[in-house]
């Protein structure tokens, strides 16, 4: 059961990382702003190598004798660098677009 779990949460990040990278979201970033085109960007690296960590962590959890403290600090450094990554990403978009915007005056 646990590792049927596993891979509908591996087939909903598959899904998310397509359309990112080449579905609808894609397509619609493609034609917007250059800020836009930058978060888009970096969000396909964010959901592909800063989400894997997680599934990293849960097969270092089902071992026979998981070490539980060195899981929970694999997960907070994976939340961290996620969310931080993703926060400055789209602060960094944002200030693209301004300085965009505000070129045009």
């Amino acid at each position: 059961p646990e590792l049927s779990l596993l891979a509908i949460g591996v087939a909903g990040w598959a899904y998310i990382i397509y359309e990112v990278c080449a579905g609808d979201a894609k397509k619609g970033a493609d034609t917007s702003s250059e800020g836009t085109q930058f978060a888009f960007k970096a969000m396909a690296i964010i959901l592909t190598v800063g989400w894997a960590i997680y599934p990293i962590g849960y097969f270092l959890g089902t071992g026979t004798d998981p070490d539980t403290d060195a899981l929970n600090i694999l997960y907070n450094i994976a939340d961290v660098v996620n969310k931080t990554a993703f926060g400055l990403m789209v602060w960094y978009a944002a200030t693209m677009d301004t300085k965009a915007a505000s070129s045009e005056e």
